[in-house]
């Protein structure tokens, strides 16, 4: 199976596992050894003003939240957009030094999330999940990647719908608006 990474998965309606259920997951790394992402859509309850607090560092004015990114322990990872020639694209970063300056001094204007934890595949496991119908893949682009996070499992799965519809019709019938249909 080719790899994954630089895609979502998005938990089919089906997946009853409470680490995933209606979980939007953006694969980081996806090789013969398995694969690594974030769930996109799972805030907590702590800011990124509490996070640092609690490290010890100093406080900065962020009332974002901190993502669950996965039942796996690891070290904090931000995903943040960057602007590269005319496009936007996703930059991760898992160096604490590096995200604790960003966090403190980062510019308003670039957007960012933080996550704590991972979700994680060994080898052959995300491939046998995908085979099993537990997943869909979701082209997702980096304004997706930073939407509202109770939207974010609808929209994907809707996006979805368009992209396997669109390619069984042929788009000329396609009304703009589907209410005229």
């Amino acid at each position: 199976m080719d790899s994954t990474q630089g895609f979502a998965l998005v938990a089919a309606p089906h997946l009853s596992d409470p680490n995933f259920m209606r979980t939007v997951v953006y694969i980081l790394r996806h090789d013969e050894e398995g694969a690594l992402g974030l769930i996109l859509n799972r805030p907590t309850k702590v800011c990124v003003n509490e996070l640092l607090s609690q490290l010890g560092e100093e406080s900065c004015c962020n009332e974002e939240p901190v993502f669950y990114g996965g039942p796996c322990d690891g070290p904090l990872v931000m995903l943040q957009s960057v602007q590269v020639d005319d496009h936007i694209v996703i930059a991760v970063a898992s160096d604490q030094e590096q995200i604790l300056a960003h966090c403190e001094h980062g510019s308003s204007d670039v957007k960012f999330r933080l996550f704590d934890g991972y979700a994680g595949w060994g080898a052959e496991q995300l491939e046998s999940e995908l085979n099993a119908g537990d997943w869909m893949l979701w082209d997702v682009q980096p304004n997706d990647v930073f939407s509202g996070a109770e939207e974010l499992w609808g929209q994907a799965v809707q996006s979805i719908g368009r992209e396997v519809l669109a390619r069984t019709i042929d788009p000329a019938r396609i009304p703009e608006d589907p209410a005229y249909n």
